[in-house]
């Protein structure tokens, strides 16, 4: 019974569930039968045919035929005009969309009915008009300022007259955010105003609130290290064709030394003195990032002579100076350390311009120069009349001269009355022709020129992509006739950020530089200074005049020489193209986190020429004869070296390289403790490929070809003479982290840390690696609570830092490097040559230094400088080891010296004035360096030689500074004969004698311990504007320009107006000596007993009495100097004018360069920057002017 019960109620369930199913079967069976009919219903197809039918006709065709009912009202389609339909087998819906198309109809199906509803019109938004003006502090309008919607890209440029109207969306309120260049951004809260008024503020002092280091972009608050930023455009000279010529006096620590007045001269600068001996003491130069490398790897005696006017250039030698926004100076260790190799000389980091947001923006920048030449109103130097009556005071005195007198002289003229070849008559007609002649080789040899320099650019953007593209071209003329300067340079940079994750900035830059000049057996400057003014450039018949020698390598014959011909038969140039590009990658990880990729690239070319065809002066001195004096069949022709065509010296060398550095940055406020950290790694690779050969025979009157005739002469002298390679490459890998941090905006700390590898180091690998570090502190004394109602002080805070810096000697290798020569005479096998001596334990130089600064900001920046005191101990320093010529070498370079640097810098700028009408600024920067060799083991030398490098100021000597300089001791005139004395070591006063045997006295350092600049500016209603910019050097010497050039003084030559003072006669009160005169001269030894010997042979050298008087100190006078480098008057022309003229802005520039130099008078005028043997930096007078379109 039970199971049965269990059954039943077990069948009564599945009877329900049967119930159940059925009945959803049946609902799904009548939904699928009404959507099949509404889809059925919708998709009927009809045909109509009607002619200017109302809806309701048209819509009861359609019921008609489909059985569709339409609802609508009456109202909807009453307005609605008749029209036609002409349609065959047309889906319904698909006809009704199409005959209300345009008609505010919308057709809607549902149910079977269709739903005629009248089509709601978007409300469109309400558009706003926001006008508005932007000025000046002083009221005026300031046309191109970019205004933008914050948070979007809407955004437009202000006009001519600094108005500007903008159309948007209406909103409660908007945010306008205005920016300008040189003015400080600001953003203003639009609510409604019919008009705004927005005034922008000077960006003075905002250049200084971010430092540009090259890894980064840091807020000088977060920085403890000595650096010194200034803008290009305040530092802009006319007419100068590099950056670097326009530092010096500007950067307080840095010395800035113009070596000469060339167009393409390299300055020598050093930043907080020299850090090395054998080195290369120049700074490293950073452009966006990228140290950029030489075109040719000078060697550290090219880059460190002080005659660089012949020098290519430096790195930075091909950058347009118009391209350029700032230029940042880094000099401690804390600020040079993450830079390892070569930081120890400094670093100069370099930012280039780029795109603002706005409307495109086209400007101009162009210069006219006028260059003035030497002149001898300016140097101590005898006329023709003087030089003839010291002519007759030296014959009259029986001395002699140091060649036969020939041509256009006095003593020439003298000889011929003497051997009665002339009449008493006519040697007094010559004499008073010589004595009205006054040739003027300065005129002759330089000129007064206009140079011309152009620059063009193009910028604008939106927020997402901002662009900078430029041209520039200059053609610059040197004061020396034939030396010129022309270059073009082409730059293009992107700053794009493609979302909020993603940025990016691409460049490429292009310059191609040409320079011409005279060969380096030609001295322009040297000649017009030391030529008599009695000999004419030309005879009468307009050809050269020439003036006699006898030939260098026969002696057989005299042979003529003429500078003018010089010039035109011999040369030198030099054409450089460089190539960069860049790609620096931005990318956000996250909150803080971000990476930064950078690679650059670089290629280049430098090719030189210096040539001397036959009819030069410098090839007959090799062939020994003049030009077409003999020919083949005579025997002077088979003994010449070089019988036939010229000489032709080419040199090409290719460089180029590449940069890779990864980096990963996190920064972020933690509350009040700001954070920032970023480690990364670095590799660059510097090569260049180069070969030079020198060619004879040359013949460029037929196609540049050499055809030399091999005598016997010529086979033995220049038979083996190949081109010479080189091959040379540096590579560098690095490992860095930077870091930061600062608390409550009161307390700053900094960290550094790289480590270097190099190629050049590394056969111990011990001394593969050097780690460079550094530390630093800030203190932010005026955030404090106690400083905080001194309202007078903006700014006072308190740094310091110490770290560890690096060196390279471009030169020394650890590694045997040898060379394949010429081929042995006898075997005719290669000989091998010993180019560079090994040395496994060569280590980098290392520089500890320490920095202590206080920085201020006082009545409103009105009063704002810095005062910076160091300390720099440098070890390890590469000296040169004379080493046995059985070496294959003279030099070995080893680690062994050391050296102090100490000193302090400061600056201090001064807004003197500042009101409606009136600006007044003044500003004034020091730099002191006291150097000191603490170590320099020089046992190696002779005692010659010790003397000998003592003289010229380049020995190493502990307890003294790099770059000093002795000179013998001067002991006054021999009144008995007008001969100049020495104390000799004995105490002696002699007057000839061993150089070893005189004492030698310490005059003071070739580099000086004190140099700087100050300059002003006035400024009237900010229109006129007056700048005034000195320069100023103290505390080094130089040598003067020698007294005597010879034995003998030379018919030919001009002298100093000094020697119309010399000694004459007893009891003569003068430090200068009689003449030299041969036969009345009596040598003298100092012996160690005190004796002086009659002497009549064996004396060499720095011996003679006249070398030793250029060698002493009283020719020694301090190089100090100071210069007005420039004077500049601008006008910024009305904006009624620049409405007229349809353009943005218009300034108008007059410019003076070099007007004056006050230095020592015994330099008689010339330049001891210049050291008084190359072309002084001259006068320069230029017109420029800058629109902006």
């Amino acid at each position: 019974m039970k199971k049965s019960g269990e059954c039943k109620g077990n069948l009564r369930s599945a009877q329900k569930i049967f119930r159940v199913m059925k009945m959803m079967c049946f609902l799904m069976f009548v939904l699928l039968v009404q959507v099949r009919g509404d889809v059925v219903a919708q998709n009927q197809v009809v045909s109509v045919d009607m002619k200017n039918c109302s809806v309701e006709e048209f819509l009861r065709e359609i019921k008609e035929q489909t059985g569709i009912r339409f609802m609508y009202k009456s109202e909807y389609v009453e307005a609605i005009p008749r029209f036609d339909v002409h349609v065959k087998e047309r889906q319904v819906l698909a006809l009704l969309d199409e005959v209300f198309a345009g008609k505010g109809i919308k057709c809607l199906y549902d149910n079977g009915v269709i739903v005629l509803t009248k089509v709601q019109q978007r409300k469109e938004p309400e558009e706003v008009v926001i006008k508005g003006i932007v000025k000046d502090e002083r009221e005026q309008p300031l046309p191109g300022v970019t205004v933008l919607i914050k948070g979007t890209t809407i955004g437009v440029a202000t006009d001519l007259k600094g108005e500007f109207t903008l159309t948007t969306v209406r909103q409660d309120s908007l945010t306008l955010q205005f920016s300008f260049i040189g003015m400080k951004s600001r953003e203003v809260r639009w609510t409604g105003q019919k008009m705004l008024h927005v005034v922008l503020q000077d960006d003075s002092h905002d250049m200084e609130e971010v430092v540009v280091t090259g890894y980064q972009t840091i807020s000088r608050r977060e920085s403890a290290s000595a650096i010194s930023t200034v803008k290009a455009k305040d530092i802009m000279v006319q007419g100068v064709g590099s950056i670097d010529q326009m530092l010096q006096g500007r950067i307080p620590g840095m010395m800035v030394l113009n070596t000469s007045g060339e167009p393409s001269a390299t300055p020598k600068i050093r930043i907080r003195g020299n850090a090395t001996i054998n080195g290369n003491k120049s700074p490293v130069w950073v452009v966006d990032g990228v140290i950029l490398e030489q075109d040719v790897p000078f060697t550290a005696s090219d880059i460190n002579s002080e005659d660089a006017e012949y020098l290519i250039g430096n790195a930075i030698a091909g950058l347009n100076p118009q391209d350029i926004e700032t230029i940042t100076v880094l000099k401690d260790a804390s600020a040079t350390a993450i830079y390892g190799v070569k930081a120890a000389n400094g670093v100069i980091v370099i930012t280039t311009k780029k795109g603002v947001i706005g409307r495109p923006v086209i400007s101009y920048n162009g210069n006219l120069t006028l260059n003035t030449r030497p002149s001898y109103k300016d140097y101590h130097r005898m006329n023709s009349q003087e030089r003839v009556l010291f002519s007759r005071q030296l014959i009259e005195s029986n001395m002699n001269f140091g060649r036969v007198p020939t041509g256009e002289t006095f003593e020439a003229a003298y000889e011929q009355l003497m051997s009665k070849q002339i009449s008493q008559a006519e040697f007094e007609q010559k004499v008073e022709k010589l004595q009205g002649r006054n040739t003027d080789w300065f005129d002759l040899l330089f000129r007064s020129d206009v140079t011309h320099t152009h620059a063009l650019n193009v910028s604008g953007g939106t927020e997402a992509v901002k662009y900078y593209v430029s041209a520039g071209y200059s053609n610059i003329e040197g004061a020396a006739k034939g030396s010129d300067s022309e270059k073009f340079s082409a730059l293009a940079k992107v700053d794009a950020e493609y979302n909020e994750y993603l940025g990016f900035t691409a460049k490429i830059d292009y310059a191609t530089t040409s320079n011409t000049g005279y060969s380096s057996v030609v001295n322009p400057f040297d000649y017009a200074y030391s030529t008599t003014r009695t000999m004419p450039a030309y005879n009468e018949d307009g050809s050269y005049y020439m003036s006699y020698r006898a030939a260098g390598s026969t002696g057989r014959d005299y042979i003529g020489y003429n500078i003018l011909k010089e010039l035109k038969n011999t040369g030198k140039s030099s054409k450089m193209d460089d190539f960069n590009a860049l790609l620096a990658l931005r990318l956000k990880l996250w909150k803080g986190l971000k990476y930064e990729g950078t690679f650059s690239w670089h290629t280049g070319n430098t090719n030189t020429r210096d040539w001397a065809t036959a009819q030069s002066y410098k090839v007959t001195e090799i062939r020994g004869y003049e030009y077409g004096a003999y020919t083949e069949y005579d025997p002077e022709f088979s003994d010449s070296r070089l019988p036939y065509g010229g000489m032709l010296t080419q040199g090409s060398t290719r460089k180029s390289g590449y940069t890779l550095r990864n980096m990963l940055s996190y920064s972020h406020l933690f509350g009040i403790h700001d954070v920032s950290v970023s480690v990364g790694t670095e590799a660059r690779r510097n090569e260049y490929k180069g070969v030079s050969t020198t060619g004879y025979g040359w013949v460029p009157e037929f196609g540049e070809m050499f055809s030399p005739v091999e005598t016997p002469s010529y086979i033995s002298t220049y038979g083996g003479n190949k081109p010479t390679n080189t091959n040379s490459f540096t590579q560098v890998a690095s490992f860095f982290g930077i870091a930061s941090y600062c608390y409550d905006n009161r307390y700053v700390f900094n960290a550094n840390i790289r480590s270097d590898g190099s190629n050049k180091f590394g056969s111990d690998p011990k001394y593969r690696w050097l780690p460079t570090y550094s530390f630093a502190v800030k203190w932010i004394a005026s955030n404090e609570s106690f400083l905080e109602n001194a309202k007078w002080i903006n700014n006072l805070s308190f740094r310091g830092s110490y770290g560890i810096q690096g060196n390279i000697h471009e030169s020394a290798t650890p590694y045997l490097i040898v060379t394949v020569g010429d081929r042995d005479g006898v075997t005719g096998l290669p000989i091998s040559k010993i180019s560079k001596l090994p040395n496994p334990d060569l280590r980098w130089e290392k520089t500890k230094s320490w920095n202590a600064a206080v920085d201020f900001a006082l009545f409103d920046g009105r009063v704002k400088g810095g005062f910076d005191i160091y300390r720099k101990n440098t070890s390890d320093l590469i000296m040169s080891k004379q080493v046995a010529a059985s070496t294959g070498q003279n030099v070995l370079y080893y680690n062994a010296g050391k050296m102090v640097n100490k000193g302090f810098e400061g600056f201090v700028n001064l807004g003197l004035v500042n009101n409606r009408d009136w600006d007044w600024r003044f500003g004034f920067n020091f730099g002191r360096n006291v150097n000191e060799i603490t170590l320099a083991n020089r046992d190696d030398l002779s005692e010659a030689s010790v003397v000998d490098q003592m003289l010229a100021g380049t020995l190493a000597v502990e307890g003294q500074p790099i770059g000093s300089m002795y000179a013998y001791r001067f002991a006054g005139i021999n009144q008995d004969n007008g001969y100049p004395l020495f104390y000799a070591k004995n105490g002696q006063k002699v007057h000839r004698a061993l150089r070893q045997d005189l004492e030698l006295v310490h005059c003071g350092s070739i580099f000086p311990k004190l140099s700087g600049g100050f300059d002003t500016q006035v400024t009237f209603k900010k229109v006129l504007s007056l700048s005034l910019n000195f320069a100023y050097s103290t505390g080094s010497v130089s040598r003067l320009p020698k007294f005597y050039d010879s034995y003998t003084i030379d018919p030919l030559t001009n002298l100093s107006d000094e020697w119309l003072k010399c000694w004459k006669q007893a009891g003569d009160n003068t430090i200068y000596p009689a003449p030299y005169n041969s036969t009345d001269m009596k040598n003298y030894l100092a012996t160690e007993t005190g004796s002086v010997y009659d002497i009549s042979e064996g004396i060499s050298g720095h011996s003679d009495p006249y070398n030793l008087y250029n060698d002493s100190d009283i020719r020694v006078a301090k190089a100090d100097f100071l210069k007005l480098k420039m004077v500049a008057l601008s006008y910024s022309v009305p904006q009624n004018v620049l409405d007229f003229l349809h353009i943005s802005s218009m300034l108008v520039r007059f410019q003076v360069t070099n007007l004056f130099t006050i230095a020592d008078k015994k330099w008689k005028g010339l330049d001891p920057e210049t050291n008084g043997a190359n072309i002084p930096a001259l006068p320069t007078y230029s017109f420029g002017i800058n629109v902006s379109f």
